[in-house]
């Protein structure tokens, strides 16, 4: 007699919750064939990471960008809408900086990850090779030169058009402990005839 569809259903369950289909198990190997074949190690890799909101599920993910596109390495379906917050993200990146720790990293992330808190701990993971990070950060996020008064991103002297701002060696947030960070701007002058708008 031809199986129920209740019983297909839960044989699928069964398989897709087998211990050996886990991430680190079956799919890391995978993407450590492909990216040691495309990457020297000591080299240096642009990693990505983002969340998609869909209507049943919120996917947050990590992946490698090679040729305009991101090789996805790790991901978590959150139990959650919305954004991430910091435990989540550490459990998302630890991972991958274990996998990929003979190579030099770049983390770059959205206005999501724009608190200190995940640069902070980025900068002081230990590792073979040097960790990096690039997180786009609010306009009323706080910033302080050495030695000047703490003002928001939104006071910087930056304009459509502005390409090469940088500030090396300041203070990013009122809150202490987080040591010095470089900043960098960009505002691109028109896209697609139009001028952009403020964002940071």
């Amino acid at each position: 007699m031809p199986i129920k569809y209740e019983s297909r259903r839960k044989h699928i369950q069964r398989f897709l919750t087998l211990f050996s289909l886990s991430l680190p198990l079956f799919w890391f190997p995978i993407i450590m064939m492909i990216i040691s074949r495309e990457f020297s190690p000591g080299s240096r890799l642009i990693l990505t990471i983002d969340r998609t909101q869909l209507p049943h599920h919120n996917i947050f993910f990590i992946g490698a960008i090679y040729k305009k596109r991101a090789l996805p390495i790790y991901w978590q379906v959150l139990e959650k809408k919305g954004s991430s917050n910091l435990a989540e993200q550490k459990a998302l990146i630890r991972p991958v900086l274990r996998l990929l720790k003979k190579y030099e990293l770049v983390v770059i992330g959205d206005r999501e990850f724009h608190g200190v808190d995940l640069s902070h701990w980025l900068k002081n993971q230990k590792s073979p090779q040097k960790n990096y990070f690039i997180f786009r950060q609010k306009m009323n996020t706080y910033y302080r030169k050495p030695g000047k008064n703490y003002h928001q991103l939104s006071s910087l002297p930056i304009y459509p058009g502005t390409k090469t701002f940088f500030l090396s060696n300041i203070n990013i947030t009122q809150k202490k402990g987080f040591g010095r960070f470089n900043l960098a701007a960009y505002w691109k002058g028109k896209y697609n005839q139009k001028v952009e708008k403020a964002s940071a």
